[in-house]
């Protein structure tokens, strides 16, 4: 973990800050401990090892050493088509230069690979497994990564810490997918856009178990049209959509920017 790192992330727990003891993370208050292990912060409590959390922590860490090559078969085949998102929708995001990014579920982050290389690149996963082939993929293409195992919703980072943040695939795999996604808007500076992709059917997936919402799930089209329900309020310009020739969904909205007061927009 780079030194710079530590004054960007905050307990997601108790709200505080971190200082370093060895090999370790400590709340400054409550003295709440992570470690770090092989330079990858461990951030997780007990909140994030519940549900769907747990499992999808399990799976992932047990798949980890084929996953690369289980979505190349995907490709190839076109089972699934994530190389066309990759190429089409995350190559040409509008990223600065110098920017700071976040990728929340980030895998082993195949995507950094089509981002461009001046930026600031953090990867969050529930996965160890994942992380650890992350940074050798980013060392073997000479690129800079620094990797965070935390929930995503439970995001360990301050608020406003971030130019871009986006998440591709997992928000199905939820225990809290609201709280996943306030968190990302919560770490999104003012004026960011925040980008989300999953599975058409996984935002039927990610409605259903909540019964608010089950009447948005029954099919593929609605669930996508009412994914949009999970977005915190303040946010603007929500939309989402089916992605051409794929079968995912993408949805984005924008954190209003300083001194623009919240309006509903009809």
């Amino acid at each position: 973990m780079r030194n710079a790192t530590l004054h960007l992330l905050c307990n997601p727990y108790k709200g505080e800050p971190f200082k370093l003891q060895g090999n370790q993370l400590v709340g400054v208050i409550s003295g709440q401990k992570f470690p770090i292990r092989e330079g990858i912060p461990q951030i997780f409590g007990e909140q994030a090892n519940i549900g769907r959390s747990k499992s999808s922590k399990w799976i992932y860490d047990f798949t980890a050493f084929a996953y690369d090559a289980i979505l190349k078969v995907g490709d190839f085949t076109r089972i699934n088509a994530e190389g066309i998102l990759r190429q089409e929708y995350i190559q040409k995001l509008v990223v600065p230069k110098n920017a700071k990014v976040l990728e929340t579920a980030a895998g082993t982050a195949e995507n950094l690979l089509h981002l461009p290389s001046e930026i600031d690149y953090y990867a969050l996963d529930i996965s160890y497994q994942m992380l650890k082939r992350a940074q050798r993929k980013a060392k073997n293409a000479d690129r800079e990564i620094e990797c965070i195992q935390a929930d995503g919703a439970y995001v360990p980072f301050r608020d406003e810490t971030f130019d871009v943040v986006f998440q591709m695939g997992g928000l199905q795999f939820y225990t809290d997918p609201f709280k996943g996604i306030s968190e990302m808007a919560r770490v999104a500076k003012p004026g960011a856009t925040i980008h989300v992709i999953d599975e058409v059917r996984g935002a039927q997936r990610t409605l259903s178990p909540h019964p608010a919402h089950q009447k948005y799930s029954g099919t593929a089209e609605r669930a996508v049209e009412g994914i949009k329900r999970l977005v915190p309020h303040s946010m603007r310009s929500v939309q989402s959509f089916i992605f051409p020739k794929t079968n995912f969904y993408v949805l984005t909205f924008k954190k209003p920017s300083l001194g623009i007061p919240y309006k509903i927009e009809k």
